[in-house]
């Protein structure tokens, strides 16, 4: 493959830091389009041993293997293994130094900003050394994040590639970071205003982005019922978001899940279980039926402690999406919030989108 300059220094930066072996962490950075995960592949393919790929989330571990990173996975599954004893109906997770991450020779991981510090350092710990890809045009990482993005990049990719740069959803976020205008529109991009939008689109979209909670909360309910869901807390079929890590059960923070089956509430609790949106084993959680009535915002600290924490997953905060991309996403435009990180919003909702956008101002 013909490499650019860049590219060609970032290859060189990474050899000479595997040859040396004195630091365990490289981190690659660059824009969406700089060519990332191509340059993480080609490393792969050439470093003489086992490489794993990982990412936070099962959507952008996905995705990893859509770019060609084979076997890519959750970090979680990486580097945990079941430890529940026999008769248990569910998986109980635990670090466990014979999991995969024990077997590689080099390990990649994508989205890093979303690696909290006892990930981070849970995955550390395995002695290995590890190349993460992160961009620092995106949002800040959400509070508890961030555990490899607080370093400087030890090279920064800032030259978007050429066929990347033939992406309409490329080329806007690329307007958006240098402050230009874009009004593009083409079937892979599309600019609308709220009158426009249809409930077909909405309907249609793999994931709706918002800013405001109270957006989230508007489109949450309005989505239940056009998918003709009316009860007071999550029915089969529906579709929730966590928002809380328990490495016990392999949930994390920001993972998309469907409800499997609903079960018997415990007291304030509703009981049901779930699977991952990528597939999977179902989990049994407990959650207080005020995340689903009053909001999570609104649920006291005493009737959280222990429990397990949902909410509807239809639509999304894009501080929440962080870390995930899906093929075909609505983005509402609430970039306003955000002031000086309006741009970053901005830039982070739309790069959110891996096929299509639908941008709604």
């Amino acid at each position: 493959m013909n490499w650019s300059p860049e590219q060609d220094n970032a290859l060189l930066a990474v050899e000479r830091w595997r040859k040396a072996g004195e630091s365990q962490v490289f981190r690659l950075f660059g824009y969406a389009g700089a060519g990332k995960t191509t340059l993480a592949r080609h490393i792969a393919e050439n470093a003489g041993g086992d490489v794993a790929f990982a990412a936070f989330t099962g959507k952008a571990a996905h995705v990893m293997r859509q770019k060609g990173c084979v076997g890519a996975n959750t970090i979680h599954s990486l580097i945990y293994r079941p430890a529940g004893g026999e008769g248990e109906d569910e998986p109980q997770f635990a670090i466990r130094h014979d999991a995969p991450a024990a077997d590689a020779d080099l390990i990649v991981i994508d989205e890093c900003s979303m690696v909290d510090e006892e990930l981070g350092r849970d995955l550390l710990s395995f002695k290995k050394p590890v190349l993460v890809l992160g961009d620092p045009a995106q949002l800040p990482p959400v509070k508890g994040g961030g555990f490899f993005t607080e370093g400087e990049p030890d090279f920064m990719l800032t030259e978007i590639h050429r066929q990347a740069a033939d992406n309409p959803i490329i080329r806007l976020s690329m307007a958006i970071r240098e402050g230009g205008a874009f009004d593009e529109q083409s079937e892979q991009c599309r600019l609308i205003s709220r009158k426009e939008i249809s409930s077909e689109a909405i309907m249609s979209a793999d994931q709706i982005l918002v800013g405001a909670n109270r957006t989230r909360k508007r489109y949450n309910d309005r989505l239940r019922q056009l998918h003709g869901f009316s009860g007071p807390s999550p029915e089969a079929g529906e579709k929730l978001v966590c928002l809380r890590n328990n490495k016990k059960k392999g949930l994390l923070n920001g993972g998309i899940w469907t409800v499997d089956r609903q079960m018997k509430p415990k007291g304030k609790r509703v009981r049901f279980s779930v699977r991952p949106e990528e597939g999977g084993k179902a989990v049994t959680v407990s959650v207080p039926q005020g995340f689903f009535i009053e909001g999570p915002e609104n649920v006291p600290w005493l009737q959280r402690k222990g429990a397990d924490e949902f909410d509807y997953g239809y639509a999304l905060t894009v501080h929440k999406a962080q870390g995930s991309q899906w093929d075909d996403v609505v983005l509402f435009d609430e970039s306003y919030m955000f002031r000086e990180h309006g741009a970053r919003w901005l830039y982070t909702g739309v790069t959110r989108a891996a096929e299509r956008l639908t941008l709604v101002r």
